[in-house]
């Protein structure tokens, strides 16, 4: 049998697995106008200098110092990470504070900026927003779009497209043999679990309640009908924690009066005490997907929209699939930007285990160091877009690589 044909039907096997773990990132949730990292990290800048802290010399000091001493390449995440640790260090010190430009800037200020970058991302995100298209000459072609309360511009059909791919009539005889699919996500917003609950999927997410639920460890273990199992590494738009009183975590609806202001919109765990992870479920939510990973033969970790640049993530999967006992398998769905694959994706592929990676890019199928098999002369492969990974899903394998196989 040629080599290529063998790819294929191993690719196609492992589409097929009983016991499937999704590894979802920012790229699925694109389509749905909500922004990737950077263009993400510029909106909620920009709103922060001119909508929040357009008065507020301290906070403004605050926000250049962070994204200066950060660097070019940083977003978001790294600049509450940052944020996050100065808070830290302003606890220990003697005057409650820090100093920036020869100024003292007290903690209290940190936690308020920190705060306010935080319900900005939440908004961005809950309602969406597209950034503005340039052409090369750096002109306007496409204006800006931006959601607000009362006009949203999420589109949440790309997930409910998904969810009925995974899910959906022709994969029904599955659901007597597969565990439960999980799905890890890093994205913000609620679109995999809404488009669960549009498809009639029961789903564990770690919360126990209606509108408004609470965090609980015994609710995020499967039951006999649970057919899914939802887990946010970094948080999520309507995960709420008061500052006083009840230390609970709860999943709350936009806009109701209560629980009242005075908490927090709960994304991202950065490595300090200022968030309290002894309370935060993260510790939890990472301890499970390093267990995921190891659940032995026959199962399938499948990768969409993720750029491999978180470095946790990554080392949970090295780790996995460098374990003896552990017969994980990738099947990677990514861009090649650059006419190459993520750097990470690159040196996995050379490590002894790299050929129990399947990567399915604009070029065609790789396994390991082989490929790309399958390519097309007049244009490129779909099928390492959200909306092409469904359409694999739902349809099976591109006609001409079904021919082939015949």
């Amino acid at each position: 049998m040629a080599h290529d044909v063998d790819v294929a039907e191993q690719f196609e096997k492992h589409l097929n697995s009983p016991k499937q773990t999704w590894l979802l990132g920012a790229g699925v949730s694109f389509l749905a106008n909500i922004p990737l990292m950077y263009p993400l990290t510029t909106r909620v800048l920009d709103l922060a200098r001119n909508d929040l802290f357009g008065d507020d010399a301290e906070a403004i000091r605050v926000l250049d110092f962070i994204t200066s001493d950060c660097g070019e390449s940083s977003h978001i995440e790294h600049h509450l990470t940052h944020l996050g640790d100065l808070i830290s260090v302003a606890e220990r010190s003697r005057t409650g504070g820090i100093e920036i430009g020869g100024e003292r800037i007290g903690k209290e200020k940190l936690i308020e900026v920190h705060q306010g970058l935080v319900q900005k991302i939440a908004v961005t995100v809950r309602w969406g927003f597209r950034a503005a298209r340039q052409n090369a000459a750096g002109e306007v072609i496409e204006e800006a779009r931006i959601g607000t309360d009362g006009s949203s511009i999420v589109d949440i059909s790309g997930h409910r497209k998904f969810v009925e791919a995974i899910f959906g009539a022709n994969r029904a005889g599955l659901d007597f043999v597969r565990t439960p699919v999980e799905f890890f996500t890093t994205n913000y917003d609620t679109l995999i679990e809404d488009a669960l609950a549009f498809a009639g999927i029961e789903f564990q997410d770690g919360f126990v309640g209606g509108g408004v639920g609470f965090w609980n460890m015994r609710n995020y273990a499967a039951n006999s009908t649970t057919r899914a199992i939802v887990s946010k590494l970094h948080g999520s738009i309507d995960w709420y924690r008061s500052h006083t009183g009840n230390a609970n975590l709860l999943r709350v609806r936009y806009g109701d009066t209560y629980p009242g202001e005075g908490g927090s919109v709960m994304i991202y765990p950065q490595a300090t005490k200022y968030l309290n992870t002894q309370r935060d479920p993260f510790a939890e939510i990472f301890q499970r997907f390093r267990q995921r990973l190891a659940q032995g033969s026959d199962h399938v970790l499948l990768v969409c929209g993720y750029s491999f640049g978180d470095d946790h993530i990554n080392a949970e999967i090295e780790i996995a699939m460098s374990s003896g006992k552990n017969q994980l398998t990738i099947v990677a769905f990514v861009d090649e930007p650059n006419d190459e694959l993520p750097l990470t994706l690159r040196t996995w592929l050379l490590e002894p285990w790299g050929q129990r990676i399947f990567i399915a890019s604009p070029k065609g199928i790789y396994q390991g160091s082989n490929g790309p098999f399958f390519p097309i002369t007049d244009g490129k492969r779909d099928w390492w877009t959200f909306d092409g990974a469904a359409n694999l899903f739902a349809a099976g394998l591109p006609k001409d690589v079904q021919e082939a196989m015949a």
